[in-house]
């Protein structure tokens, strides 16, 4: 991907996203990988950065803790282990260690959410887990990063005589420190070390009186350090053993250093892995922090910038307290793919340069992995090129003017564009003859559409406006100012170009009005007579712009006072039907009672030899009937409620092939057959019968991210499961094994219409058991779930309801 001038990344802004994320990491990996990271053009990277980038924004705010820590810079310990023989200090080993269990810590993490996070979980994959390599730095250092006293037997021997011989010679010093502290003849200090040798303080006139070796005299010299006759022996011991123990040490290290030669490769590879983890945290961490969103990459060349706020000012404002942050005004932005030209044209401090530099910005943003502060549904290409031209690259060094560079900068761009590069140009035309310097960016503008790049242009110059308005494949465009005020709103209109208002705000500043009068005589009556037109224009569509609003407020209002009376109305109807639903099973009731009466009676007359059985049928024939028509009126009143439950959930009726669920219960299938108010349904490998009220239509998974309420039966269609058992056992896999085995047999066993299963996970350190848990809250046929009781197994059993 080109970039012209090299100071755009500057210019733009794109170094203080890329320092902003750099403060974000935490290793120096992470840092390097961020300084050589640039946008990219192949649209394959784009897209695989961005679901990194998108993967880990979820899993900081939604997920556990990342592990991601002690990403120790271990590159120059692995280039010192190279050589046969070398040796590393016991402090490297202790940084390598806590870098390969970061590896594995990560690997292991995103291995059990491969689901969740599949881009991360690739990358995670060229991590290597050196548990052997762990093990035996283990054996050797200690947390603090020094030698264990086992990490051998000679060590652990020569330590412990060490220690012995150390504890008689301090008390060999302090027998003699104490006779002579009683003599008078030691000074007011204790025993110190001189030399390497345990030695006591003693005034200088009595050092014949001790025997001894004097090692150190003191500064005034009225005090020498004396090594006692009494503590030679010993001292020298000690020498020894320290000695000893030095090359046990070094014995000890070259030894895991051999093992640190024979990993080197793949520490080297965890380390870069890692430092790709750090650098993707950061990006996350940072668009997090702006509250960007993932762009859907546009498929065309288009433009769908939906409130994007220009990243700098977001930063800048951070900086600031409460009291002096500015409101930032966001971009709404949409360019065709016909549309290869947008002029821009508005007052001074409008806003036009922040609003190409916003553009600019976020592609590059894009391009490099980074979410944009914009709606999640804003759209943007992939460019090849980016060139910027902000007509200030005056140099003294190489005699360039201001616009001599910003010659040399269109000939670099005439060389390099292509139909997929972005061109952004502020203030076309200036610093040079106005006529010239338009016709000249004209021109250019005009190479660029034909050969398909993008431009985006803010000008001054009444004869771009023109341009823009005439060619069929430019558009105009304008940062809306407010005419009553004078003052800009910042906020971007396309179509309509707009004016300077030079005139108008030297004449609220105060101007003479000869001087303003003698301006506009200058100018000409064309020119004013267009300026006054774009005005009338721009006045034209604020006003249009205020109706609009006015109308969208008034049908808001409309739509709620509409709302409110239509779940007045829905109240009133539903309890118009439930007096009525309970006036009707008072009736049901009493029929019932008077039926049981009757039968009674029949029982009676009966017995009595008194039987008059055309009365008897009339009689039970009336109540059937009266006890029918209430049934059926019950039932409309229960089909009516479905009705209207199934409204709120979908308006639109479900049809023969759509995904349904069935209201009285949590299973989901599709809708086979339908056959007036009945209805069949496929769920998996059953055939489920179900009266058509009873069906609700739902979403397939229309949306693809989201799989917490997507149902999984990996049965074939039209397959009927074999026998499947009442239980499953799990322990000792791995996490993301033993939850595809549960995600299999759950399957199974609702398919096969089982009622209650058992997950045999053990006890353990509870791993097994937390995943279990978190898969069944997801699974919407799971009605409950809790431990076995002690005598079935207890904490090592969960028992499902299905």
């Amino acid at each position: 991907m080109q970039f012209y001038p090299p100071q755009l990344s500057e210019k733009i802004g794109f170094e203080m996203i890329r320092r902003e994320a750099i403060d974000r990491t935490r290793s120096v990996m992470g840092e390097e990988h961020l300084q050589r990271m640039d946008p990219s053009s192949s649209t394959e990277r784009v897209e695989r950065q961005l679901d990194e980038t998108g993967e880990m924004m979820d899993l900081i705010r939604n997920d556990a803790a990342f592990p991601l820590d002690n990403l120790h810079d271990i590159r120059e310990s692995l280039s010192r282990s190279k050589p046969e023989g070398a040796l590393l200090s016991a402090e490297s080993f202790l940084e390598i260690l806590q870098l390969a269990a970061t590896a594995r810590r990560v690997k292991s993490f995103l291995e059990d959410r491969e689901e969740r996070y599949p881009v991360l979980n690739q990358l995670a994959v060229e991590l290597i887990p050196l548990k052997e390599l762990e093990k035996a730095i283990n054996k050797v250092i200690s947390e603090q990063g020094s030698v264990k006293n086992n990490a051998s037997r000679e060590l652990q021997s020569i330590r412990s005589r060490l220690g012995k011989r150390q504890n008689d010679l301090r008390n060999t010093i302090n027998k003699v420190m104490s006779r002579a502290t009683k003599q008078g003849m030691a000074s007011d200090e204790g025993p110190t070390i001189r030399n390497g040798r345990m030695v006591i303080p003693i005034q200088a006139e009595y050092k014949r009186k001790i025997q001894g070796f004097v090692h150190d005299v003191s500064s005034t010299g009225q005090t020498v350090y004396l090594e006692p006759v009494e503590a030679l022996n010993i001292n020298n011991e000690i020498r020894q053993l320290e000695s000893e123990e030095k090359r046990e040490i070094e014995r000890i290290l070259r030894t895991l250093t051999n093992d640190i030669r024979k990993n080197r490769q793949y520490l080297a590879q965890n380390t870069e892995v890692l430092g790709k983890f750090d650098m993707i945290y950061a990006r996350a961490e940072l668009s997090i922090d702006l509250d960007a969103f993932v762009p859907v990459l546009s498929d065309g060349k288009y433009i769908r910038l939906k409130e994007a706020y220009n990243p700098i000012l977001l930063l800048k404002n951070r900086s600031k307290s409460e009291e002096e942050r500015e409101p930032v005004i966001p971009l709404n932005m949409e360019l065709e793919e016909e549309e290869r030209c947008l002029m821009i044209t508005g007052p001074n401090a409008g806003g036009k340069s922040v609003a190409i530099k916003t553009v600019g910005l976020c592609a590059m943003m894009m391009q490099s992995g980074f979410a944009i502060p914009a709606k999640d549904t804003s759209e943007l290409p992939v460019f090849s090129n980016i060139f910027v031209d902000m007509g200030d690259d005056q140099s003294i060094e190489n005699d360039l003017s201001t616009f001599s560079s910003r010659l040399q900068w269109m000939k670099s761009v005439m060389d390099n564009a292509d139909d997929g590069s972005l061109v952004l140009v502020d203030e076309a035309g200036a610093g040079t003859d106005p006529d010239e310097g338009g016709a000249l960016y004209q021109s250019l503008i005009e190479f660029l559409i034909q050969r398909g790049a993008l431009s985006l242009v803010t000008t001054h110059h009444g004869s771009l406006k023109v341009f823009a308005h005439e060619h069929p494949k430019a558009v105009n465009g304008s940062m809306e100012f407010d005419q009553s005020t004078l003052s800009p709103t910042y906020r971007f209109k396309k179509g309509i170009p707009g004016s300077s208002y030079a005139f108008e705000i030297a004449q609220r500043m105060d101007l003479s009005a000869d001087l303003l009068t003698k301006a506009r005589e200058i100018t000409g009556s064309k020119k004013q007579d267009m300026e006054s037109l774009i005005n009338e224009l721009e006045a034209k569509a604020q006003e249009a712009d205020n109706l609009r609003k006015d109308y969208d407020r008034l049908k808001k209002k409309m739509e709620s006072e509409r709302q409110k009376y239509e779940d007045k109305w829905r109240s009133l109807e539903k309890e118009k039907d439930q007096i009525r639903e309970k006036a009707l099973k008072q009736a049901e009731e009493i029929m019932q009672s008077a039926n049981q009466r009757i039968e009674r009676a029949v029982e009676r007359i009966v017995k009595e030899g008194q039987k008059d059985d055309q009365a008897i049928k009339e009689a039970r024939k009336q109540v059937a009937e009266q006890k029918e028509d209430i049934e059926e009126e019950l039932e409309e009143i229960e089909s009516k409620q479905k009705q209207e439950k199934r409204k709120q959930i979908s308006e639109e009726p479900p049809a023969v092939g759509d995904t349904v669920r069935l209201m009285d219960a949590k299973t989901k299938g599709e809708l086979v057959e339908i056959n007036d108010n009945q209805a069949v349904v496929q769920a998996g490998g059953l055939r489920l019968k179900t009266k058509f009220d009873n069906l609700v239509k739902v979403d397939d998974g229309g949306n693809k991210k989201s799989t917490k309420n997507r149902i999984k039966v990996n049965i074939p269609h039209g397959a009927r499961p074999g026998p499947t058992k009442p239980s499953i056992e799990i322990r000792g896999m791995r996490g993301h094994e033993a939850m595809k085995e549960v995600e299999h047999y759950l399957d199974n066993a609702i398919a096969a219409g089982l009622q209650s299963v058992e997950i045999i996970h053990g006890k353990g350190e509870g791993i097994l058991k937390n995943l279990v848990h978190e898969y069944l809250q997801e699974r919407p046929e799971v009605q409950s779930f809790s431990l076995a009781p002690a005598d079935r197994g207890g904490a090592g059993v969960t028992v499902v309801k299905l």
